[in-house]
């Protein structure tokens, strides 16, 4: 169908203040005047745009499009009124026009910058459906009508969750961790001495399901920021080998602000990020970072954890989510489709 039929109508902005306006209607998830600041930062720095669906002159649908080179085009925030299907079909064929127009090679998504706080991918049928950071809901109808114009899952990341066991990982008699420290920064100039190590680990050892996010080394100061703000220097935590000085493994935890307990504090959190440099695999590093986190999270009352991972560690992952009683509660697609 031609888009210009029945008064249909498409726009793109390109003003990120004029974005952040449209934003609500691609994503479930709450957009605070707070994070504003946050969103602004990545859609200035991808230099995003939007595509706007319009009938009569009303916005009707939204895409958020943007890229770090001239090969991938992501999108994020991609919703319509009322979940309405033709209005989807029309969306997505004005997203797939505008890739080939620009001549990019994949359209990958939906990734909502900052991820941070809005997360990626169209959630799956079955998931369950309470508002928590990083977890956008969405019908099935999107991912079906994506399937349908030929996109192939490119990740499927499963999210296990529940009240967490916690427990010191240095009085487990059978491991020895004499020769590791596990410790967190105390404030932000000691985080920011420590970035250049946080983001080799992760970049050289993290799986490829834990590569979501284009241009991190950029967003790194951003995310950090808010992950201080609603949470605290302790949601970033390292790991030095005794012996040599080094740092071999590091992690991190965003705090989730849209729940609260019946006091009004945050009670919840995302297990974001873990990597081990892997000549030191065999040491168990996983668990004196679990251990030692859920430590100094239990002490701040957060007794509610989400642990995500992609498909190519699904399997090794639930055997642990098991082990301090989490259950897989959602699942999110990221899509991709060759041109």
């Amino acid at each position: 169908m031609d888009i210009k039929q029945e008064a249909i109508k498409s726009k793109i902005l390109t003003d990120s203040y004029e974005i952040l306006k449209h934003l609500p209607m691609g994503i479930s998830l709450p957009i605070w005047e707070e994070f504003h600041k946050y969103i602004l930062h990545d859609l200035n720095y991808f230099k995003a745009k939007s595509i706007i669906l319009e009938y009569f002159g009303n916005p009707a649908g939204h895409v958020l499009v943007y890229s770090v080179d001239d090969k991938i085009l992501y999108f994020g925030y991609f919703g319509v009124a009322n979940h309405n299907q033709k209005y989807i079909t029309l969306l997505l064929d004005e997203l797939i026009r505008f890739a080939k127009e620009k001549k990019y090679k994949t359209i990958r998504g939906p990734i909502n910058i900052p991820t941070v706080i809005y997360g990626w991918g169209f959630m799956k049928e079955g998931s369950e459906e309470d508002t928590f950071v990083g977890k956008p809901l969405n019908p099935p109808i999107y991912q079906k009508i994506f399937f349908e114009k030929g996109f192939q899952v490119q990740l499927e990341e499963f999210s296990w969750e529940g009240h967490y066991l916690k427990f010191d990982p240095y009085k487990i008699e059978r491991l020895d961790f004499s020769q590791y420290e596990y410790f967190t920064p105390k404030n932000w100039e000691e985080l920011m001495a420590l970035k250049p190590h946080f983001l080799i680990i992760n970049t050289q050892n993290m799986p490829e399901s834990g590569k979501v996010t284009p241009g991190i080394e950029d967003l790194f100061d951003n995310y950090a920021d808010y992950v201080v703000k609603y949470g605290g220097f302790y949601m970033l935590f390292f790991v030095r080998y005794k012996p040599t000085g080094k740092i071999v493994a590091c992690g991190s935890l965003l705090p989730n602000p849209f729940r609260k307990d019946s006091r009004g504090r945050y009670d919840s959190f995302v297990a974001f990020t873990w990597a081990v440099h892997r000549r030191h695999r065999k040491n168990n590093l996983i668990i004196l970072m679990w251990g030692s986190t859920s430590l100094n999270t239990w002490k701040k009352k957060l007794r509610y954890l989400s642990g995500v991972t992609g498909n190519d560690e699904a399997l090794l992952f639930s055997k642990f989510a098991k082990l301090v009683n989490l259950q897989e509660r959602r699942r999110h697609l990221v899509l991709e489709l060759s041109l």
